[in-house]
């Protein structure tokens, strides 16, 4: 069954029109959820992208996807995280921290704390290879280098890490 996504237009209204997944008409704009999920102590956890994704695959990066027809961004959030390393968040400690701007989306950042173990995940095949934890400099260095993200997004995650890792210490 293919995801329907709701349109948005450049000012991130839903504009009532739907699209299958794919890349969006000129002018018009998908949602889309980032979660950087954490554990109480700090450590991010990141995931390898299967070697079979359309973009960046094989690539390591955090949870999430589309927000899918008629959902909030929060719900997809949860979804996303769900559906991709099995861990259930709507009884985390969820921090939305911005929405970027990007070429043809929009992304809804949450910082989102759970206590969980790895061996908790349980890795949706076909999107994730692999899961690991890393620190708030690994995670700022995946991002800017290896992921390539606009300075804006950069700058929205970079005082979310400073603000969660000073609050453990790191």
């Amino acid at each position: 069954m293919a995801e329907i996504w709701d349109v948005y237009d450049e000012n991130g209204q839903r504009t009532g029109k739907t699209m299958e997944r794919g890349v969006p008409d000129a002018g018009d704009y998908l949602l889309c959820v980032h979660v950087y999920l954490h554990t109480p102590d700090g450590r991010f956890l990141v995931q390898k992208r299967s070697n079979n994704k359309e973009s960046h695959p094989g690539e390591w990066d955090i949870t999430g996807g589309a927000v899918l027809r008629g959902e909030e961004s929060l719900e997809g959030a949860k979804r996303e995280t769900f559906e991709e390393v099995g861990i259930d968040i709507s009884d985390a400690n969820i921090h939305f921290v911005g929405r970027v701007k990007k070429r043809k989306s929009f992304a809804d950042v949450y910082f989102v704390e759970k206590e969980f173990a790895i061996s908790d995940c349980v890795l949706q095949k076909d999107e994730v290879d692999e899961v690991r934890f890393v620190d708030g400099t690994e995670l700022l260095r995946l991002q800017v280098h290896d992921r390539l993200r606009e300075p804006e997004y950069i700058e929205v995650i970079q005082k979310a890490v400073k603000h969660f890792g000073q609050r453990h210490g790191q």
